[in-house]
């Protein structure tokens, strides 16, 4: 059975100020023996809360139907939101869906729907409404499950043929296309998908029989990016007292708020606290009370002012703070004041008072989990306000950095006036370095390996006990020392997700995945080129640095999208 997310999108619903009722219907509709809905939700009109559920619903389901929020109106942001999320559209689901609510409502040429890919998940935007949501399922419906099937498969050949079918005995009439399991009477000619285990020369065999042409197939920069994103794992929760939150920390969960602020009824200008029923007059001032005071000890009468500074807790009795500009002084004593008129004829209860949790309530939310702290100091600022003593954001990743090749010179904290002949020096592991520093990573400098296979099985292998993933430069191309992909394949059991990519400069870039305990951990191995290093850097390493530490990142393109809600205080 396929498991199938259902997220309905209304912020009167999410709020309690309406009932739900096209999620209902369409979990009634999605029932059966062929799909199980695991994952039911209500979010607002909100693009970040729409992507960011399914995101993390995609890798846990087969399809996710999103309805609501597919209108004209300014607030309906369903199909933005998706857009953001979609690895590839499905113009053609989207067309019948369309095609068939046309049938039996005109106002369904109204409703934005949409249709798309995330990961492997299939996606449908349908609109709000109980009748609009299942007219719009129904029309696909009978189609679903093979479109579930081919998203999530590595390529279909073993979708359109029966056991023991092939595509020839097909053609040679010997089994029918209808027989296939899919049931959709079609055969592909050849399976597309890029699965390239154990591609790589052997170790052990002489140069003399190392490949010609480079085995790895060249994919287009959007899919490796796209595997990029679905093989780098996912981000790791740790929970940090307030001073150690790095500037582009991801918070991983709400914050809310344990204190009222302020919690005391505070004075916002310096003057005289005293109840309003007094009026203008002439008042003896009985004591001064400044920031961090308390008054729990005593109580003001009437006909009695106390001096109060901005921010002071003002008195019990007293109801009201007059400005120090709207009084005079009658009479002072060595240097104190001990009567004071005040002058102003308009006093009102609760006059340049901050009543208690004027500025923040108790049980609100703070901070929405997504929300990214940033050199601005605001989102800090608002942590500490909160009132919590530690937070769960995202970790930050750790990652080893490394440059490989026998020219290749280390100059980093080391004075080398005359390089030998043939040599060069390393400006590649330096630049990364700073790079990944930039992006907030925790590095781990390898230095400069050797073009052997020990050493680098070793290197990886002491990196990867220790780092999240390795970042290399050197050795992915044709020449009979660019051991990198054999060595991870061979020595590290490890897959190489992809070899190549169309693009220049960076063509050889290399991903690659290796088994670590339970999960597994990364390889980017980038070509030696200082400019197709950093190209491949900024390409490929920054958005998987991005997701693994906590932010959103959509696959059109190099662009990393951050979903940041907006801070509340």
């Amino acid at each position: 059975m396929t498991s199938v997310g259902i997220l309905t999108v209304s912020t009167k619903c999410s709020q309690g100020l309406a009932v739900d009722k096209s999620g209902p219907a369409l979990e009634a509709l999605l029932s059966g023996p062929v799909w199980t809905v695991s994952e039911r939700a209500v979010v607002s009109d909100s693009r970040q809360e729409i992507a960011s559920r399914v995101l993390e619903w995609s890798t846990r389901c087969g399809l996710i139907v999103v309805s609501g929020g597919t209108g004209l109106s300014a607030d309906d942001v369903t199909v933005e939101a998706l857009d953001m999320v979609f690895t590839k559209r499905l113009p053609a689901l989207a067309t019948a869906m369309v095609v068939g609510s046309l049938k039996i409502t005109k106002f369904a040429a109204l409703s934005q729907v949409c249709a798309g890919l995330c990961g492997k998940c299939v996606v449908l935007g349908v609109p709000g409404s109980t009748k609009g949501a299942t007219e719009n399922v129904q029309q696909v419906l009978d189609v679903l499950p093979h479109a579930v099937a081919t998203a999530g498969a590595n390529g279909t050949r073993h979708l359109h043929a029966d056991e023991g079918a092939s595509v020839e005995n097909v053609k040679a009439g010997k089994v029918k296309a209808e027989k296939v399991k899919c049931g959709c009477s079609r055969m592909d000619e050849q399976d597309t998908a890029h699965d390239v285990q154990g591609l790589s020369n052997d170790l052990e065999a002489g140069v003399a029989r190392r490949a010609r042409k480079s085995p790895y197939p060249m994919i287009p920069v959007d899919m490796a990016l796209q595997q990029v994103l679905e093989n780098i794992g996912k981000p790791r929760v740790e929970r940090v007292p307030l001073g150690q939150i790095a500037n582009g920390q991801v918070v991983a969960e709400d914050v809310v708020a344990r204190e009222h602020v302020p919690a005391y009824r505070a004075s916002i200008m310096d003057g005289y606290a005293m109840s309003s029923a007094d009026g203008a007059g002439v008042f003896a001032v009985r004591r001064a009370m400044t920031a961090g005071a308390s008054t729990d000890v005593w109580e003001l009468q009437r006909g009695e002012i106390v001096r109060v500074a901005t921010g002071a807790p003002v008195p019990r009795g007293a109801d009201a703070v007059v400005m120090i500009e709207d009084t005079e002084l009658v009479e002072s004593v060595d240097g104190e004041e001990r009567k004071v008129r005040v002058l102003d004829t308009n006093i009102v209860e609760g006059q340049n008072i901050r009543p208690v949790g004027h500025d923040l309530r108790a049980g609100v939310v703070v901070a929405r989990a997504g929300t990214r702290v940033t050199a601005v100091g605001g989102e800090i600022g608002t942590l500490a306000i909160s009132g919590n003593s530690d937070f769960a954001v995202y970790a930050m990743p750790r990652i080893a950095v490394m440059s490989t090749g026998d020219e290749v010179v280390d100059t980093l904290g080391k004075t080398v006036t005359e390089l030998p002949l043939g040599a060069i020096r390393d400006s590649n592991r330096p630049a990364l370095l700073a790079a990944l520093r930039a992006l907030g990573c925790d590095v781990v400098d390898f230095g400069v390996v050797r073009d052997d296979p020990d050493a680098l099985s070793q290197t990886l292998d002491s990196a990867l006990d220790t780092c999240d993933g390795v970042i290399s430069t050197g050795g992915v191309s044709m020449g009979e020392r660019d051991w990198l992909k054999p060595v991870i394949e061979q020595r590290l059991n490890g897959r190489i997700v992809f070899g190549r990519v169309a693009m220049k400069p960076s063509k050889p870039t290399t991903f690659a995945v290796v088994p670590y305990a339970q999960s597994q951990r990364f390889v980017f191995a980038l070509p030696g080129n200082p400019v197709s290093a950093v190209v491949s850097l900024h390409m490929f390493v920054a958005p998987a640095v991005r997701k693994l530490a906590g932010h959103l990142v959509g696959v059109g393109g190099s662009e990393v999208q951050v979903l940041r809600p907006s801070v509340q205080a």
